[in-house]
């Protein structure tokens, strides 16, 4: 089969591996659509992953083989695959917070991911999609369901307005649930101005271009100077989280999503005497990613704007070479 890896820094390859064979309570998936991450991005610039590893692991496809113990699973069954593979014993598989497992394998990062015309995977880990569920916008459950991880980290019924730094596709992601949650009043800041309209399209109450106003006094004014209750990071850069602290107001929250390589200073003292509680939240746990597929089945999201483009595996390269300003998300197909 073929398959997408990485190696070296700006350096990608399609190469035929074998095609897997599902073991005892796996299933092999024949991949539809894959999403191009940021996280693939990052390994595809850095170079950093492991030698001959397949990457990619936001998901779609159907089902072509059951292994022994799967055999509720028929060929032909339409999917989407949680990447986050937990062992489901461990003492943090035992408190529902498998996004912690002791013991997990990550599709695409320390385990053979989905960019590849197959993929085994455990049933467990499966979910399926009726008839009339989109595979192209069931791929994006993973990341539907890491900003639906960081929503469940506040009381909605608290909080009047919110503040989400970085319109990328986890940007977004909360934008939606934001919504879906009843909150009206959401800022966004996002510089990119594709981005930025999408954001609008999508809900946003208002726009906050940092290249081109004070971040600082627009937050003020548009929170009648008392600050976001409320701040999403989803940038990912020193200076984003800064900010995202700084725009908190007094007694709020700051959910920290983002990947961030670089070290971040922060300033203390001013989040001490103001009560901010910051959060940070990773991943999702299995529970999360069932429920991101529930609302993409149930059509309570829709996701569609955000697929800016959709490529063939042939054309892998293009999807990660070209520059990304403005696109939100590329898929990649295997047809």
């Amino acid at each position: 089969m073929k398959a997408v890896i990485i190696t070296g820094p700006g350096k990608l390859e399609i190469v035929e591996k074998p095609k897997p064979c599902p073991g005892p309570g796996e299933i092999l998936v024949k991949v539809e659509y894959c999403g191009i991450c940021g996280s693939d991005l990052h390994a595809f610039h850095t170079g950093f992953l492991q030698p001959d590893l397949t990457i990619g692991h936001e998901f779609s496809g159907i089902v072509s083989e059951a292994g022994p113990g799967c055999e509720n699973w028929p060929p032909g069954e339409r999917v989407a695959g949680n990447n986050i593979i937990a062992c489901g014993s461990c003492s943090f598989c035992a408190e529902e917070r498998d996004n912690q497992c002791l013991n997990m394998r990550r599709l695409g990062i320390t385990g053979p991911g989905a960019m590849a015309e197959f993929i085994v995977l455990p049933g467990k880990d499966l979910h399926r999609l009726p008839e009339n569920t989109s595979l192209e916008q069931a791929s994006l459950a993973e990341p539907l369901s890491v900003g639906l991880h960081a929503v469940n980290k506040f009381d909605p019924d608290s909080v009047e307005n919110a503040l989400i730094i970085g319109a990328g596709t986890i940007g977004l992601m909360v934008l939606s649930l934001l919504k879906l949650r009843g909150i009206e009043n959401i800022l966004v800041i996002e510089p990119d101005p594709e981005r930025a309209a999408l954001a609008k399209k999508m809900g946003a109450a208002a726009l906050i271009d940092p290249q081109k106003v004070n971040t600082d006094a627009e937050v003020n004014r548009l929170t009648s100077k008392r600050g976001a209750e409320l701040v999403f990071e989803c940038a990912g850069l020193p200076a984003t989280i800064q900010d995202a602290c700084n725009f908190a107001a007094s007694a709020s929250t700051v959910i920290v999503l983002s990947i961030c390589y670089q070290p971040v200073e922060i300033n203390f003292l001013s989040l001490v005497t103001r009560e901010i509680d910051i959060k940070t939240a990773f991943g999702k746990t299995g529970a999360e990613f069932k429920e991101a597929v529930r609302l993409i089945v149930d059509k309570a999201v829709d996701l569609s704007p955000l697929i800016s483009r959709i490529i063939p595996l042939g054309s892998i390269k293009e999807g990660f070479e070209q520059p990304t300003q403005g696109k939100i998300k590329t898929l990649v197909t295997m047809k």
